[in-house]
């Protein structure tokens, strides 16, 4: 590359933030210099003989930039060359690198530049255009300064439509608010984590709501696993995003998921809408994970799929929470209230029982807890597990405990980390001195039973 000074292609003009693109026209000098040639300037004061020269020497600027700008005024009769398609993809592929990932930051300046040079070295019908070398030099300066290859990835416009748009965020449909976050999660036979971490197990056989707020509903539909009744799990679900005139035009966004269908879509068909895309829905595994994210309150909603039936989790900001839920006792929402207590089941003494007092169980709770303790379950995790496999033997619902496990990590790591790490259920023993009592009830049985028998082997042996 040709040796030179290392100058910004945005310097040539100090008078506007705007880079100056060299052309021909009048308008890039009047840019250069802050208004048109002036009748006082050096170049009205010749008075020899024959034609005025087109410049005077005195009146060329020090600035090498500017030198070249008015070097290249000598080339605007040429004809046959234009490459002003070059300066329009290098401004495009700097817009385009401006709004997105790079591998490394080099990348932000390099493929621009090396992308204007190759642009320049294809116009072969410019190499005897001095406009064109004068660019051509620029630009290797340009990059020369930058460290620049000239081999290398370069800018296609086709990138802008296979790469995932990135937008700048509107003020209004961003939330600015403390990111400080409540989590809500529901799964397996169903159990259920508050946004106050309360942890219940429910039959809420039918259809209930999870969330209602000024912003979203969101509603399941619980069938019952067994002909028995009792426990129950989530076949269907709901989510209603409300009209929100500022950031998105809809009146109402529906999400509907139902056993064996997991749409990758809106209930219309779209999976983006409104301004800064404010709602966007992410299809992560088909029909087995999708997300939601309602940007203007910073709320994430996970769904899966797991065999027949779905898990649930969001994430949505205190203060929107507060700001927006009802505490009315009437108000059924789920997420907010906890299950009526005519629904709940006491799963902690279901978990202590032994298998004899129960009245139907299908996997022993020994078998269970070592199936469940293998996925690494803990607390709250570990209990579902190992109740929904005693009461159905199902084993998806080992796999939805644990992946409701890992969306509280995700979705909320500072409220997980407040978990207690608990990798047994003894805890429920003790707490209903049950196996305490069978132990103590079956030793004192033990000890009379052993009481009697030498009783009556030594009056035996006292009468021979």
């Amino acid at each position: 590359m040709a040796n030179g000074p290392a100058f910004s292609l945005n310097s040539l003009s100090e008078t506007t933030s705007k880079p100056l693109r060299l052309s021909c026209s009048s308008s890039s000098w009047d840019r250069a210099h802050g208004g048109s040639e002036d009748e006082s300037a050096p170049l009205s004061r010749w008075r020899g003989m024959g034609p005025r020269p087109l410049f005077s020497l005195s009146a060329i600027p020090s600035r090498p930039l500017v030198i070249l700008l008015i070097v290249t005024l000598f080339a605007c009769t040429a004809t046959g060359c234009s490459f002003d398609v070059c300066w329009q993809l290098y401004e495009t592929a700097k817009e385009h690198y401006q709004f997105s990932t790079p591998s490394n930051e080099k990348s932000t300046a390099c493929v621009p530049l090396r992308t204007y040079y190759n642009c320049l070295k294809s116009a072969s019908n410019c190499r005897g255009n001095i406009k064109y070398h004068s660019i051509s030099n620029v630009i290797e300066n340009q990059m020369k300064g930058s460290n620049c290859t000239a081999n290398g990835p370069v800018y296609h416009p086709i990138d802008d439509q296979t790469r995932p748009k990135v937008h700048i965020p509107d003020a209004v449909c961003s939330f600015n608010g403390l990111k400080k976050f409540r989590h809500c999660g529901l799964f397996g036979d169903p159990h259920l984590r508050t946004f106050n971490n309360m942890f219940q197990t429910c039959k809420v056989q039918g259809a209930w709501p999870l969330v209602n707020n000024e912003y979203l509903t969101v509603m399941v539909t619980n069938d019952p696993v067994s002909h028995t009744g009792g426990p129950t799990a989530t076949s269907k679900l709901t989510v209603l995003i409300k009209q929100n005139k500022e950031c998105f035009d809809e009146k109402f966004l529906m999400y509907q998921a139902q056993t064996d269908s997991l749409p990758g879509v809106f209930q219309d068909g779209e999976t983006v809408y409104g301004k800064s895309d404010s709602v966007e829905l992410f299809e992560k595994v088909p029909g087995e994970h999708i997300e939601i994210h309602i940007k203007y309150i910073d709320t994430i909603i996970w769904v899966r799929q797991i065999g027949s039936y779905f898990t649930f989790a969001i994430s949505i900001p205190e203060e929107i929470l507060n700001s927006s839920s009802s505490t009315s006792e009437e108000n059924l929402d789920l997420c907010v209230h906890g299950c009526p207590q005519r629904e709940l089941i006491n799963y902690q003494k279901f978990l202590a029982l032994k298998e004899r007092e129960i009245k139907s169980y299908v996997m022993p709770r020994d078998e269970a807890l070592k199936v469940c303790k293998e996925e690494n379950l803990t607390d709250f995790y570990l209990d579902s597990c190992v109740f929904d496999l005693m009461t159905t033997g199902n084993r998806n619902f080992t796999v939805a405990a644990l992946a409701a496990l890992q969306d509280l990590l995700k979705l909320t790591p500072d409220i997980a980390k407040t978990e207690k790490q608990r990798k047994d259920i003894d805890i429920y023993d003790k707490l209903y001195n049950i196996s305490t009592a069978i132990r103590t009830t079956n030793m004192h049985s033990f000890r009379n039973i052993l009481l009697a028998v030498m009783v009556c082997i030594f009056a035996r042996l006292h009468v021979v």
